[in-house]
């Protein structure tokens, strides 16, 4: 928002293989810190006009989190900022210091849009929302999962049609249908109450 003061996201390059073969793996717990690959996920509290969350369950099929109610998200895509392989990240990370502060600006502009249209992405393929549905994403904080502790960046966006509508928009089937089985709209203050007593409410 205007006038906070800025938060800085110091972010690195890693592929889902090694997510898989790290925070996934079943003896996640006994790596140091240092050696989970650890992406940058988001989640989005996505709130109807009647005041419902949108979840979804995710499909047994999935490599990640299987048969679990989640919010809706994924991660930012690198290809979006012009990183489409290791050689372009290594290749970046050797003209890390901008020649200019426009140059600086700009990079650092494209990262800030990714995270957040890549938010809104998710929401879309993953929901059947379309983006006209889809009011202003707002960054809330950042969490750790207890499990596998993978971080993620959370947000809120506000949905201006009711919770029926949302189920209709589903039922049509979204791009990425296949990742879940169901969508669950549940009242605001019993996911809250859900999220403060389970941990996993947000994965």
């Amino acid at each position: 928002e205007k006038g906070s003061p800025p938060v800085a996201v110091d972010l690195g390059i890693t592929s889902y293989k090694y997510f898989l073969g790290t925070n996934c793996a079943p003896n996640w717990h006994q790596l140091d810190p240092e050696h989970l690959a650890s992406p940058l996920g988001n989640a989005a509290i996505v709130e109807t006009t009647d005041k419902k969350v949108v979840l979804l369950r995710r499909s047994q099929n999935v490599g990640e989190c299987p048969d679990t109610i989640v919010c809706p998200g994924g991660h930012p895509e690198p290809e979006m900022v012009g990183i489409k392989s290791m050689g372009d990240w290594e290749q970046m990370s050797k003209s890390k210091e901008p020649k200019t502060a426009s140059e600086s600006t700009n990079r650092n502009e494209q990262m800030r849009h990714e995270l957040f249209d890549a938010m809104v992405r998710e929401v879309v393929e993953e929901t059947g929302i379309p983006r006209c549905n889809l009011g202003t994403v707002k960054c809330i904080g950042f969490t750790e999962r207890v499990v596998n502790k993978r971080p993620d960046i959370i947000f809120h966006i506000p949905c201006p049609i009711p919770a029926g509508e949302v189920h209709k928009l589903y039922a049509d089937g979204p791009e990425h249908k296949y990742e879940s089985t169901e969508l669950i709209t549940m009242n605001r203050d019993e996911f809250v109450k859900k999220v403060l007593d389970d941990n996993s409410m947000i994965n």
